[in-house]
């Protein structure tokens, strides 16, 4: 029996590392974008870093927020291609597309419109850092847009076992971001330096070559036939459809996620641009321990919505737990690296030595205060696959107003600057992931006894 149960774990581990693996190396090119922006950036000026990181967050929050879609899109789309009807798979896909394009656009307009208000309002910008700020965020919002289209054939990709071809579409455009960053920035081959605007154009087109990878992948190896042309009512019926099954993961996100990044980002952007700087260079490699994180938890939702809809209980109930084995094991790797060679890394992200010194004192708490966020993650996302995001929506509401809370009062009241502010979202971390664990477990178990 004992050998029948080892079994059946190396067989879903493989299972859930086959899809999650290819997600990884998607995750590792999409971090490295990232790292290159703030790697250049940080070689200008202190303005430049401060304002790249202060937009690239905001907008990257606001992004996820709207990707939501994507994810119905995904537990929606894997139940259908559970049940063979991928005539209804396709439908989705055509209405998600659209509508990610169209709101996409939309919010670009009108962050082009009033972005020089809300940056002066929300961040209390001024002076150069208002400008490269908003020099930064007109052609870096355009990124939303691309997004949104890439997590959608991203989704289908995970839903068709076929995550391999996000790394292919990923590994070029990140080869494209370096050569136009170096290009762009710095003013090479006889294009005048452009400092942030280049890194701006720079991450637009290679985020639309990766889409285009995507399309010409789609229809070279036709892993779906769309040979038919969906008629609008039913793109806006499908569309909003998958809208409204994505507002409680939007809620969820906004209060999780966005609602935590803006709030920071307006307390450190109060106390002053080395401590904005600081927070942007720690996240950066922050970035490289949750790689694992994320990609386990896009696995998790994946087969456990799978498995919620051919009634596998038992099976969908190791299924976070293994995914966050395999994360930990690898996310806690990455820190002992990153650890050893933290000298050479942060000097990577910039040579700003008066950053670099003030960094390194918070460099151990930083990568120790986001393991925590892996349990929330992997099991929010299980709770998701079963169709429990209202529960996370409410959870994530009363816990993250309390996360907000404990960041102003150590980071302001108390004074206590960074170190402040990782206190507080560790213990939000921490309050995030008992709560979605206990939930989990209290819904298979539920489940199970119904079965019986």
């Amino acid at each position: 029996m004992n050998k029948n149960l080892i079994n059946k774990d190396t067989f879903l581990i493989n299972e859930i590392n086959k899809m999650a693996i290819p997600l990884v190396f998607n995750s590792v090119v999409g971090m490295l974008i990232g790292l290159i922006d703030t790697a250049m950036i940080g070689r200008i000026s202190l303005d430049a870093f401060g304002a790249v990181g202060l937009i690239s967050t905001t907008i990257n929050s606001i992004t996820g927020v709207l990707g939501a879609i994507a994810v119905a899109f995904n537990i929606a789309g894997a139940k259908s291609e559970g049940k063979g009807n991928t005539k209804d798979l396709v439908d989705n896909f055509i209405s998600g597309i659209s509508i990610s394009l169209f709101i996409g656009t939309l919010f670009w307009l009108i962050l082009f419109a009033f972005g020089d208000g809300i940056l002066k309002v929300v961040y209390g910008l001024q002076g150069s850092l208002l400008k490269e700020s908003l020099s930064y965020m007109n052609l870096f919002s355009m990124t939303t847009c691309l997004n949104m289209m890439l997590f959608m054939f991203s989704s289908l990709f995970k839903i068709l076992n076929t995550t391999k071809y996000l790394f292919i579409g990923n590994i070029t455009a990140t080869i494209t971001n370096v050569i136009l960053n170096y290009i762009l920035i710095f003013g090479k081959l006889s294009f005048k330096p452009m400092g942030v605007k280049g890194a701006g154009i720079a991450s637009v087109i290679s985020l639309s070559l990766n889409l285009i990878i995507y399309v010409f992948i789609l229809y070279k190896k036709k892993l779906i036939v769309i040979d038919y042309l969906l008629p609008i009512i039913k793109i806006l019926k499908l569309g909003l459809r998958l809208i409204r099954k994505s507002l409680a993961l939007m809620g969820q996100e906004i209060l999780e996620s966005t609602l935590l990044v803006v709030c920071i980002n307006a307390i450190l952007s109060r106390i002053g641009v080395l401590e904005l700087s600081a927070y942007t260079l720690l996240e950066s490699v922050v970035t490289i321990v949750l790689m694992p994180m994320y990609s386990y938890a896009s696995t998790t939702l994946t087969l456990v919505s799978k498995n919620y809809g051919e009634k596998q209980y038992e099976k969908m109930s190791i299924i976070p737990r293994q995914s966050l084995k395999l994360a930990l094991i690898i996310s806690i790797g990455l820190i002992i690296l990153l650890i050893i060679f933290k000298s050479y890394i942060v000097l990577l992200l910039t040579n700003d030595y008066n950053l670099i010194n003030y960094s390194i004192n918070y460099y151990i708490i930083a990568l120790v205060a986001c393991l925590f966020s892996i349990p929330n993650n992997i099991y929010k996302y299980g709770l998701q696959g079963i169709g429990d995001e209202r529960w996370v929506l409410f959870n994530s509401i009363v816990i993250n107003l309390i996360g907000i809370a404990l960041v102003f009062l150590f980071s302001l009241v108390f004074k206590m600057g960074l170190y402040g502010l990782y206190l507080g979202i560790t213990i939000d971390f921490i309050l995030l992931s008992i709560c979605d664990y206990l939930r989990f477990s209290n819904k298979v178990t539920n489940k199970k006894t119904e079965t019986i």
